[in-house]
């Protein structure tokens, strides 16, 4: 079956312009001159552009880092108040201990001053202190406050040694051992005064007289070629034996036996000097040959013969306790109140 063909359609008509109606204008006149026309322009031509330079790179330089400073802990102040406190405690203990201390000390100078006052009160005449009496404790060694009898004090004054004086009972040994050796006693002897030339040499006997020294007595004793003289200077008070040794000048003077060679006259021997209760005691050591050099041996037994003459005296002062009774070396004691 044919197929339909299209219907072709009319085209429709394209309008055309239409001129507008004339405008009414000025009178017609002669043509007028057209105005000249401006020649056309060159057009610029566009210049290349350059190439843009490139911008300089500003480089930030790296600063070097400052040290940075330590951050400071904050203190424990609770630990600090604790130590501060404990400073404190401690500072007060070492204060009251050191008050005790003083008072310890300023107690102890009290009680020597007292003990020294007491003992000046026995060497001299009594004199008068404005003090209080320190309180009298009881002793086990029966002294006032425990301080031992001092077994020379019946010796310190004429007054409780009334026993005359011998020198054959004093040096009564008629052998004394001294460093494995035997000294055998060759003579006694019994000066007075005690000027120099009898018993004394060297200005020891002004020393001696200037304190009223009554007599000497004396001993030798010898060894082999060595010998030694030992002499006790009696006074009527300690104080003045102690002053006498204190002043010690010059020495004692050799004792030779009748037809011995005399030894130790004048300055050149050996010698020692002390002191105990009223009695100044001396050695001299020398050569039994005679003349005023030293000698070796009998200078090394002056420490023995020193000590043998302490010792005899000592006795004196035993014996004179026992004979009277109520002097024992000691104060009584003192009453309650």
């Amino acid at each position: 079956m044919p197929s339909a063909q299209p219907v072709a359609q009319p085209i429709p008509p394209v309008p055309q312009p239409v001129a507008p109606p004339p405008q009414p204008g000025p009178p017609v006149g002669p043509p007028q001159p057209l105005p000249p026309v401006a020649p056309p322009q060159p057009q610029p031509v566009a210049q290349p552009q350059p190439n843009p330079q490139p911008q300089p790179q500003w480089h930030l330089q790296q600063q070097p880092q400052q040290p940075v400073p330590p951050q400071r802990a904050e203190p424990d102040w609770d630990a600090l108040a604790d130590r501060n406190e404990a400073d404190g405690k401690r500072r007060r203990r070492m204060r009251v201990i050191g008050v005790v201390a003083a008072v310890a000390v300023v107690g102890g100078l009290a009680a020597g001053g007292v003990l020294l006052f007491k003992g000046k009160k026995e060497d001299g005449p009594p004199k008068a202190v404005n003090s209080v009496q320190p309180t009298v404790t009881p002793s086990v060694s029966g002294t006032p406050g425990g301080e031992p009898a001092d077994p020379s004090k019946p010796i310190w004054e004429a007054t409780t040694d009334p026993a005359p004086q011998d020198a054959g009972a004093l040096f009564s040994a008629l052998q004394v051992t001294i460093n494995g050796a035997t000294w055998n006693r060759t003579v006694v002897a019994l000066d007075s005064p005690c000027w120099d030339g009898n018993s004394t040499t060297g200005g020891l006997g002004k020393v001696l007289g200037d304190q009223g020294c009554q007599q000497v007595l004396r001993a030798t004793y010898v060894s082999g070629d060595s010998a030694v003289t030992v002499g006790v200077a009696v006074f009527d008070h300690r104080i003045q034996a102690e002053t006498a040794t204190k002043n010690f000048t010059g020495q004692l003077k050799g004792a030779p036996a009748a037809g011995s060679p005399a030894f130790c006259a004048a300055a050149g021997c050996t010698g020692t000097h002390s002191s105990l209760g009223r009695y100044a005691y001396f050695t001299v050591e020398g050569s039994a040959k005679g003349g005023n050099a030293p000698d070796a041996t009998a200078t090394a037994a002056a420490p023995g013969f020193v000590e043998h003459v302490k010792g005899q005296l000592l006795k004196r002062a035993k014996a004179a306790s026992s004979a009277a009774p109520g002097v024992q070396g000691t104060p009584p004691a003192a009453s309650a109140g």
